[in-house]
């Protein structure tokens, strides 16, 4: 007798096999279809996550175009040496929920000025661990801003919460309006400094305000600068004062640069009046005092840099501005020469040959990049300490960020 499967256990065999094969599918099929599932939930809260993170980036940007001085819609800090002062953007639902009380006076609140985005921000004024309000300025007098309890501008901590379909998503930053430069007098200068000719007028009196100032301050001995033919340099407490401390120039330019409305970079290279930007898209156009030595006027503000590459620039025929000139490397300038606000260069500077020179405001200059050039200011100029022309310059750049994180 054959003692083989028999037909029907082999039938019984195959059933269980192909049992088992569509079992294994079905686990296949429902994996594959879970984790497919599971991919586009994971997608969709990457995505939506995404747009929420936007949208707390947009309510930082908001808040930093609105806390500028002269912002078309602004936010107004009206006490800025409170500890207890509050903004608050967006509905009033939403403000309510992160603490706004519309009964508090130290509260305010604005409307967001767009309606795509959904976030809502808080802003309040940044303090140490005792509770003293910080400043973003220049306590130590050496150009470099940094974090203190006296002086400078407020830093504010603003805090944007983003949403989108369920998603949130949180950012702080700290951001502050960028502090007036650091000008000690109405030059400030590091190289030995000849100064030429009766018709040379440097004037650290406040002819803006009251923040009267030496006309020339230097980091150098008394040796270090050489006057020749009766200049008149006059200032309070002293018309010259020696051993300043030593700006650090660099860092000034540095620190504002990157705000600027005009950018050249250029080597060795002698600029024209017939160069410079024209009438409507130019630097701004100063308006005489009645004399070349009375302080000039202007309501616009640029920022012009000049990277020279280690080099110098030199401005001929019939040059003006408003705001804050900036060059790395050494400047030189011959012929008429008009700025209202302040010249910053990180090398010498010289002026030369003739027609009439007026700055109102200040120049701050460093070191010559050649060993055999000194600062020399002669020709007919007028350099006039203006407090106004100084501190206006950096009021409506944008603000800086000093720290940025998202909330985890």
């Amino acid at each position: 007798m054959n003692e083989g499967t028999s037909p029907m256990n082999e039938k019984g065999m195959i059933l269980v096999t192909v049992l088992l094969l569509i079992a294994a599918l079905i686990i296949v099929g429902t994996t594959a279809v879970m984790q497919t599932s599971t991919d586009l939930k994971i997608g969709k809260n990457y995505k939506t996550g995404t747009e929420a993170l936007y949208a707390a980036e947009a309510g930082i940007e908001e808040a930093r175009a609105r806390l500028r001085i002269y912002a078309t819609s602004p936010i107004t800090d009206s006490h800025p040496t409170s500890d207890q002062w509050r903004a608050y953007m967006g509905t009033d639902v939403k403000a309510q929920g992160k603490g706004y009380d519309s009964g508090n006076t130290m509260h305010v609140k604005v409307s967001s000025l767009q309606s795509d985005l959904d976030y809502v921000v808080t802003i309040r004024h940044q303090t140490d661990a005792s509770g003293n309000i910080l400043y973003w300025g220049d306590s130590d007098s050496d150009g470099v801003s940094e974090r203190n309890t006296s002086t400078g501008q407020n830093i504010y901590l603003v805090t944007s919460y983003g949403s989108s379909s369920g998603s949130a998503k949180t950012i702080t930053a700290e951001v502050a309006r960028v502090p007036p430069i650091t000008v000690p007098g109405s030059l400030y200068v590091e190289d030995n400094t000849t100064i030429n000719g009766n018709s040379t007028t440097i004037v650290g009196t406040d002819a803006c305000g009251t923040s009267d100032k030496p006309g020339i301050v230097t980091t150098g001995t008394a040796d270090s600068i050489t006057a020749n033919g009766n200049p008149t340099i006059e200032g309070s407490p002293d018309g010259i004062a020696y051993g300043s401390t030593d700006l650090d120039i660099q860092s000034m330019i540095d620190s504002i640069r990157d705000a600027h409305d005009f950018a050249y970079t250029v080597n060795s290279v002698t600029i024209t009046g017939t160069q410079i930007p024209g009438p409507g898209d130019g630097w701004g156009t100063p308006t005489a005092g009645t004399t070349q030595a009375d302080p000039t006027s202007c309501n616009t503000s640029n920022i012009v840099y000049y990277d020279t590459q280690d080099t110098y620039v030199k401005f001929s025929g019939g040059t003006a501005g408003c705001g804050i000139l900036l060059v790395e490397g050494d400047l030189e300038i011959s012929g008429g020469f008009s700025w209202y606000g302040i010249v910053v260069a990180t090398g010498s500077i010289r002026f030369t040959g003739g027609g009439d020179k007026n700055v109102t405001g200040a120049i701050v200059t460093g070191s010559s990049l050649d060993a055999e050039v000194d600062t020399t200011i002669a020709g007919g100029v007028n350099i006039i300490y203006c407090s106004s022309a100084v501190n206006n310059q950096t009021q409506n750049a944008p603000l800086r960020v000093l720290s940025w994180k998202e909330e985890l």
